[in-house]
């Protein structure tokens, strides 16, 4: 069972690593993607975290990010995470050096708060509500994509929320804190949400 999740991951994993043109037809049939139900613990997980980490790559594609976020043209573009979520770790770490806009992609997990600072995109996987917030509020003042699959993460100020609707994953995208933190997500990326999140007033679309 454990080599046929590892298989899965791979398999889901090299499918995000198109070309730029091809991404967004990457994003579509990953929303399309099913993964085994949770009588294959191992497998559902491994082949979960593959398409959340996917999904990541191809979010910072199509993401553009204020110039003087990076130290240089070709300075990492750093993804982050925060919490415990071993089978994404993995995931992620086998993208690390794959370019992105330019940037070699590179995954760490901050082990002290003003780490934070260094990230540009943080995937947030802390349960408790409390410290989840403090991320929120430490990122809020910098350019950094915040994403999480947590319910109800961009009503609080996130960014992007991954979410399991059936047997797929899927996503909404809280625009006005994109902006507010001078991101630019791409149309089609945000045609490609189920939801576009406005905490003010609801959720459109």
């Amino acid at each position: 069972m454990e080599r046929q999740a590892t298989t899965t991951t791979q398999a889901l994993l090299k499918a995000a690593l198109g070309r730029w043109r091809e991404s967004l037809l990457v994003l579509a049939c990953l929303a399309s993607a099913t993964y085994p139900d949770a009588s294959h613990a191992a497998e559902s997980e491994a082949s979960e975290a593959a398409i959340q980490a996917a999904y990541l790559f191809n979010f910072a594609r199509f993401t553009e990010w204020p110039a003087n976020a990076f130290v240089a043209k070709t300075a990492p573009l750093n993804a982050c995470l925060l919490g415990r979520r071993e089978a994404l770790a993995n995931a992620m770490i086998s993208l690390n050096d794959r370019p992105v806009q330019g940037h070699p992609l590179r995954f760490f997990q901050p082990e002290r708060t003003e780490e934070l600072k260094l990230c540009h995109l943080v995937f947030i996987a802390e349960a408790d509500g409390r410290r989840r917030t403090q991320y929120l509020q430490m990122l809020a003042s910098q350019p950094t994509l915040t994403v999480s699959d947590i319910e109800g993460f961009a009503q609080e100020g996130g960014m992007i929320r991954i979410m399991r609707v059936g047997t797929r994953l899927r996503f909404e995208i809280n625009r006005a804190q994109t902006q507010k933190n001078g991101l630019k997500l791409a149309a089609d990326l945000l045609n490609l949400a189920t939801t576009i999140v406005e905490p003010d007033s609801g959720a459109s679309r």
